[in-house]
């Protein structure tokens, strides 16, 4: 019988150190998860019941268990690099058609020549798609792509469309109300001093104005043009103390609106005792006719019709009225002030941009993929989806750093990083092997005295029945 148990313990402790091989052969691999061999004593069945003599017959190898303990990460500066911090993995496909599902903790992807996120088999990283660059759909699995192209312009006011009462320009200015200068006759004894009427012409000049701000806007095709306000105090401390008329000029070329002497201004703004606009916010909100401007030469100009005149502007710039969908050009004054201190422009927002092309991809602990453009728009591409199973232990290898649901690990549940124990997503970082180098040495240490010990069994045991043969 010792033949056989020492028979046992040569093939165990063989496949052991087979298993401490292989996680050492792996102490690099990313997202390598280290495996332990567990073993289980051998005895032979007995018709009777059990008897205090029973001896056992040897060893075999139970299971082979993996350990799913996390990983360290180390930083590498790829963007598109991702560790897990938790216990998710990464949903994989062969192919965008073929839905059977592969998973991984190795985060080691990049871009392909179709623009979708692979690991360096090729296969690819799933999660959610977008399709308008702000929300993700959560209704279904879908291979990332950042796309190869870049983005198309957005004209200045798009969003009116899409959220009505929000696309255009805002501007948030503060009008002194220490200036002294206005449109009105001063009083007798007065420091005020009397502005020019306010003229679209070859007179036109600084004394016409209290102030000005000049803000970029975009047409249809991306070009950057230039809106400048002018703000004309009306009144003066006898009368209409916190009234502003306001002007507005395209292009330093087209006064927007018919022109004339004096010209109509394209709002009033009137202040509350405190400095606050009297009608603020959303309700400041003035639309612009583009397609009624006046040059300084008394030329009336379209913006947005093909047929504008003078010839050499016969083209649409800005498309306000036709088109699907037509956009309104809106300017907000609501966020103005006549506040005692310097005029100021503090800031502008308009929803328009200039074309632009995929300068840098990111990723957030949420696991959003966001591309970042050059003319400084960021874009959602979409969204890393984390798996997790009931029991990791029960998935079954299937080599290239992947695994493949069984029976015994249960069925996948797919939801965001950050939900459940899935853990959150470290972009620019990869989860090393969890294999712990010196403990492995040891083990094989150890594994490699039980064999030989088991050999020394056999042996011992051969000796003995060579001596049995000589007896005489």
């Amino acid at each position: 019988m010792a033949f056989q148990q020492g028979l046992s313990g040569l093939n165990v402790y063989s496949r052991a150190l087979d298993v401490i091989s292989n996680n050492i052969a792996n102490a690099s691999t990313v997202g390598f998860k280290g495996s332990d061999a567990h073993f289980a004593d051998v005895y032979a069945g007995a018709l009777n019941g059990a008897s205090s003599k029973q001896i056992g017959i040897g060893v075999s190898l139970m299971a082979v268990q993996q350990n799913f303990g996390q990983g360290n990460t180390s930083i590498t500066g790829n963007a598109l690099d991702m560790a897990i911090n938790g216990n998710g993995f990464f949903r994989l496909q062969k192919s965008p058609e073929d839905q059977t599902g592969y998973y991984s903790r190795n985060g080691q992807f990049h871009v392909d020549k179709d623009g979708y996120i692979v690991n360096s088999n090729g296969c690819f990283l799933t999660g959610y798609g977008s399709t308008d660059g702000v929300h993700v759909n959560t209704a279904s699995i879908v291979p990332l792509t950042v796309g190869t192209g870049g983005i198309v312009p957005q004209q200045t006011g798009w969003t009116e469309a899409v959220n009505p009462g929000q696309g255009g320009l805002t501007m948030e200015v503060n009008l002194d109300n220490r200036d002294h200068r206005s449109l009105a006759t001063p009083l007798a004894n007065s420091d005020w001093e009397q502005l020019v009427p306010f003229a679209w012409d070859n007179t036109f000049n600084s004394n016409m104005f209290n102030y000005s701000t000049s803000a970029a806007i975009y047409d249809q095709t991306g070009a950057e043009h230039i809106l400048t306000n002018y703000y004309v105090r009306v009144g003066n401390d006898g009368t209409d103390l916190r009234s502003w008329h306001v002007y507005t000029v395209i292009d330093n070329q087209y006064l927007v609106g018919a022109g004339g002497t004096p010209p109509a201004p394209t709002t009033t703004l009137d202040f509350n005792p405190n400095g606050t606009l009297i009608t603020s916010g959303v309700a400041a909100r003035v639309p612009l006719d583009l397609s009624s401007t006046t040059m300084q030469d008394g030329t009336r100009v379209d913006l947005t019709s093909d047929t504008a005149t003078p010839p050499d502007l016969a083209f649409r710039w800005f498309e306000q009225t036709a088109g699907t969908p037509p956009y309104a050009f809106h300017l907000n004054l609501g966020e103005t002030t006549q506040f005692g201190m310097k005029s100021d422009n503090g800031k502008n927002t308009q929803d328009g941009y200039r074309a632009g092309s995929l300068t840098n991809l990111s990723v957030s602990q949420e696991g959003y993929v966001v591309g970042s453009y050059s003319n400084g728009q960021t874009k959602i591409m979409g969204q890393v989806a984390l798996v997790e199973f009931t029991n990791p232990n029960g998935l079954q290898s299937a080599g290239n750093n992947l695994w493949i649901e069984t029976y015994t690990s249960g069925q996948p549940t797919i939801g965001e990083p950050g939900s459940g124990t899935r853990g959150i997503v470290q972009s620019g970082h990869v989860e090393d092997s969890n294999v712990d180098l010196t403990q492995e040495l040891v083990n094989m240490i150890i594994m490699q005295r039980n064999y030989q010990a088991n050999a020394q069994t056999i042996k011992t045991q051969d000796q003995i029945l060579q001596t049995l043969v000589n007896l005489r």
